[in-house]
């Protein structure tokens, strides 16, 4: 941040204080991510935890199929700000799996799971 360094040069502050005062507005900007959009998550992609793709329709569902078609397990996705919501029905419940989204791209996405690991999924196609 050469501006920020150049205005605490200009009002002259302590060494240790302009430390704090940078490592602070960097911190602010990290923490001021944008929430990925909701269509960066549709396709088709390959989970770091998945032997079989995983597929993420527009319209809220998901589904883990194998490469002939047959469904293994299906549910419904959602992405709510910085957190990504998985719902799938277990019996005569409705569980959610809520995960911190780390980091969102149009190839790439990488979500935190509840014990802290994270899974890193990977595009391989587009749905439509």
């Amino acid at each position: 941040m050469p501006g920020a360094r150049a205005m605490l040069r200009r009002f002259r502050l302590p060494s240790a204080t302009a430390t704090v005062l940078v490592a602070t507005m960097a911190l602010a900007s990290c923490s001021r991510q944008e929430a990925p959009r909701s269509d960066l998550f549709v396709g088709k992609w390959r989970s770091s935890r998945l032997a079989t793709p995983l597929y993420l329709h527009a319209n809220g569902d998901w589904e883990i199929k194998t490469d002939e078609g047959a469904v293994l397990q299906y549910g419904v996705w959602e992405s709510k700000g910085r957190r990504f919501v998985w719902s799938i029905k277990q019996g005569s419940e409705i569980n959610q799996d809520v995960n911190e989204v780390l980091a969102a791209g149009a190839q790439r996405f990488q979500l935190r799971e509840a014990n802290g690991t994270t899974t890193t999924f990977d595009k391989l196609d587009v749905i439509r």
